[in-house]
């Protein structure tokens, strides 16, 4: 089954001779890596126990401590957490990362199942929290994990509301998803893989630190928020910044704060801040809510921070990128993107003089997305405790279906 999930997603994006020649060349890789695993098992690893094993998509993203709020706060409850990463296939092979597993396992997924395998007998989590979308190792961690009457647990780290075909994977015990939002676009994807149960936990990267008062709109502060590098070299994006430059050169009324994504140089701002004397490029450790509390409005254009912005009660003012689709729903809660400099600033005029509703605006944008609010660490975390305790999580649950049986080729 995991073969015909691997081809219908092939089969979304390439004719049928690239998706055969695509599928050929991915089986070959896994079969010599099954073969090669089988070469380097180990009986016993050296052991630990824990009550979460938090597992990142590499070892790049640990420093990052993208996870830090939740994992702090595990600790400081009283839980036992160890975090690692998933290795490169070489890796993994020259430190012996792999066990044989106690299921038949066909030759081209043996390496996924051995380092799965693996992982459960090296920490004996009571718990995995999952945190690459899309994992080929999600569904034999699973095995491995319930054999021993455990869990995997699935923490998105943003809405699910894009299109990834990373999405489709959904083999997991607990799905735990920000909002409504996520849990409508799942249900909406033709392909999905394994069976979940969908949590709606909201975000464990929030807490109360986003629970500001609306400010003052005479503080005429514009936060912009910026996109991915990958974005940022876009025709579309590239005019979207070069719209809010015009702006800003033209405005100089107001104050504008660039937060930069967290993998973005944000060379074009710095270059524009050169010139602008209003417009700033906030450091690197400027937190979101931070810079939240400094300004009386939001710029969107395409950034996920744009739901914590609502939550902290800031007016947004959504920017169009010709050709992208809405995965946020902007238009229906904050109306048509604007497409030009004046535009734009009757929209910063509409919410200045309606700034009560535009912060109810906000509100709701923020509450279809977000379960729970600012309470979504402690959400998260109480719903990781009942699971420990072998008890289910309260709140609406929902099932999600594997879609692999029912797809055409």
């Amino acid at each position: 089954m995991l073969d015909r999930y691997r081809w219908l997603l092939l089969r979304e994006r390439h004719g049928l001779l690239g998706s055969v020649l695509r599928f050929v060349r991915d089986a070959s890789r896994d079969w010599i890596l099954g073969v090669r695993a089988m070469t380097r098992l180990v009986a016993n690893p050296q052991t630990q126990s824990c009550d979460f094993l938090l597992l990142q998509s590499m070892t790049k993203v640990i420093p990052l401590q993208r996870k830090r709020l939740l994992k702090d706060a595990l600790v400081a409850r009283g839980y036992s957490l160890v975090e690692t990463a998933l290795p490169e296939p070489g890796e993994m092979l020259r430190q012996r990362m792999l066990c044989k597993p106690p299921f038949p396992i066909p030759v081209r997924y043996f390496g996924y199942a051995a380092h799965a395998q693996w992982l459960v007998e090296r920490y004996h989590p009571r718990v995995l929290l999952n945190d690459r979308n899309g994992s080929l190792y999600a569904p034999f961690l699973r095995l491995a994990l319930n054999a021993r009457q455990n869990l995997l647990v699935h923490l998105a780290h943003a809405t699910t509301v894009e299109s990834s075909r990373r999405l489709g994977m959904n083999d997991y015990d607990y799905y735990f998803l920000f909002g409504r939002s996520s849990l409508e676009a799942l249900q909406k994807r033709t392909l999905r893989f394994g069976n979940s149960t969908a949590v709606l936990a909201g975000s464990h990267m929030i807490d109360n630190t986003y629970d500001l008062a609306p400010a003052d709109p005479e503080l005429r502060t514009i936060l912009i928020l910026g996109v991915g590098p990958d974005k940022e070299k876009e025709a579309g994006y590239k005019a979207a910044y070069e719209l809010l430059r015009d702006w800003a050169r033209e405005h100089s009324e107001y104050k504008v704060l660039f937060r930069a994504h967290p993998r973005s140089q944000a060379a074009f701002w710095r270059q524009v801040a050169s010139e602008i004397p209003q417009l700033t490029v906030l450091s690197r450790d400027c937190h979101l809510a931070d810079a939240l509390q400094r300004a009386s409005m939001v710029i969107n254009i395409m950034s996920n921070a744009v739901i914590e912005a609502a939550l902290a009660r800031r007016p947004v003012i959504s920017i169009s990128v010709s050709g992208e689709r809405d995965i946020f729903a902007l238009q229906r809660f904050f109306g048509p993107g604007v497409a030009s400099v004046d535009a734009l600033q009757a929209q910063v005029s509409a919410a200045e003089r309606g700034y009560r509703a535009a912060v109810e605006q906000s509100s709701d944008f923020a509450e279809y997305h977000l379960a729970n609010g600012c309470a979504g660490l402690s959400s998260t975390l109480d719903a990781l405790a009942t699971l420990l305790e072998r008890r289910t999580p309260p709140g609406d649950l929902q099932v999600i279906h594997s879609t692999v049986e029912l797809a055409q080729c």
